[in-house]
């Protein structure tokens, strides 16, 4: 039997950087992204259930469960159906399968929003938001079928070009090259929310306002954004003096752009762009410049073909293939708690949403939130829809310094920004 995608309905191996996150995931740092879409009208809980059943058949990638192995995690089809839900709890929470009829995914709603929150392990960002995108042009039609004509109602939801493969083993060569210890980075602290709640902080701009002033600093939105986090933790948590640990900024990197893939699986890898405070006084275009130069030298096919090549290369390795499930994991827990320890912040950009013309009027806005922990206490998603930019902070303290900062710089250089919040935290923006 094939599923719409056709692809075998059975079990598959997860894809390379999958094989983290079932052992790192835990209700304190669960690994779980958010998308999310705002649309012209309240959402029916009715319309929606119905949108993903037709949804899912056609991502394979996501009707999965996660099953433990002798030597490997691996993933099953599911057979069970998910259910819509009314949104409870706080964003990016840890996904119980045992709740959640073994599926890796949540859909909810609240109001006019639809969310997606996915489990890292089976898919990242692009995969995510296509199937939302496919989710959602499912529950337009279904709302408006009464006023759409019946070449929007026909119209596919998704494009069939679309693959499962693992893309890192597919794009991997061996290659060698000098490895560099990284430093550790400087941590933000600060005085906790209570556990399992979140700090939710949007801010929206106009999209071309905010680019066409990148562009007069010749960078791109990400390098400024990156930049102007560094800056902020310089000011808020750094009180502008000098400090051994640097202050790092962590950036995914979706991979399709560079390789040949057109996989639903994960296929990203990261860059780090920071600044050692070696003395008292810096400017922010110094900052900024210096951000730059990290993205220009980072961001390179032959950068990304090095660390694929040692992400791959561990795994391929034999001692570690022969190595039971439980020894597996004990190495990828040291590894990750090694890796956490080099980034101050993070930074998902998840790009321009593009729809399909026939959809826009009924949308309004898509956002991006990501789980965060002790050690990341604080992290950025950003994506743009039209003309409206989102830049949505997620954090564990209560304090909102770095935010404040954050957006009171925009205004100051003449960027209107509108705040939007959970109302969780001490924001007075």
């Amino acid at each position: 039997m094939k599923n719409k995608q056709g692809t075998e309905n059975g079990w598959r191996k997860l894809d390379n950087t999958a094989n983290v996150f079932p052992v790192i995931a835990s209700k304190t740092y669960s690994s779980v992204y958010r998308i999310s879409v705002r649309l012209m009208q309240e959402i029916s809980e009715e319309i929606l259930q119905e949108a993903l059943n037709e949804t899912l058949p056609w991502f394979s990638s996501f009707n999965v469960k996660l099953k433990r192995g002798v030597f490997w995690h691996y993933f099953e089809s599911n057979k069970k159906q998910p259910v819509v839900e009314k949104e409870q709890t706080y964003p990016c929470a840890y996904i119980d399968p045992n709740t959640n009829n073994q599926f890796l995914f949540k859909v909810t709603y609240f109001d006019k929003r639809i969310n997606l929150e996915v489990f890292h392990a089976i898919t990242d960002g692009t995969g995510a938001l296509k199937f939302l995108k496919a989710l959602t042009y499912n529950y337009i039609k279904l709302t408006y079928r009464e006023q759409l004509s019946e070449e929007i109602l026909e119209m596919p939801v998704v494009d069939v070009v679309s693959d499962i493969e693992d893309s890192y083993r597919k794009n991997y060569r061996k290659l060698s090259y000098k490895k560099v210890k990284a430093r550790s980075a400087f941590k933000l602290k600060g005085e906790k929310l209570p556990i399992l709640t979140m700090n939710v902080i949007h801010g929206l701009v106009s999209a071309k306002v905010m680019v066409d002033f990148c562009r007069r600093y010749k960078v791109s939105l990400t390098q400024y954004i990156a930049a102007l986090i560094i800056w902020c933790i310089y000011k808020e948590y750094m009180n502008e003096q000098p400090h051994k640990k640097p202050i790092k900024v962590n950036i995914p990197v979706n991979l399709r752009h560079f390789f040949n893939s057109t996989t639903e699986m994960n296929f990203f890898s990261y860059i780090n762009v920071g600044i050692t405070i070696e003395k008292n006084e810096y400017t922010f275009e110094e900052m900024l410049e210096i951000t730059r130069g990290q993205f220009m030298s980072q961001l390179t096919k032959e950068n990304l073909s090095h660390l694929i090549s040692d992400n791959v290369s561990t795994e391929r390795n034999i001692l570690i293939r022969v190595a039971p499930l439980p020894v597996k994991n004990m190495g990828v827990k040291i590894a990750y708690m090694g890796s956490e320890k080099n980034n101050s912040s993070v930074i998902s950009n998840i790009g321009k949403v593009e729809v399909l013309e026939e959809f826009k009027e009924y949308i309004d806005r898509f956002e991006v939130l990501l789980s965060v922990s002790k050690s990341e206490p604080i992290k950025c998603g950003v994506c743009s829809y039209g003309d409206k930019l989102v830049i949505s902070f997620a954090s564990i303290l209560k304090e909102t310094y770095l935010q404040r900062a954050f957006f009171r710089h925009l205004t100051e250089q003449g960027i209107e920004v509108i705040i939007e919040s959970n109302g969780v935290g001490y924001e007075k923006m």
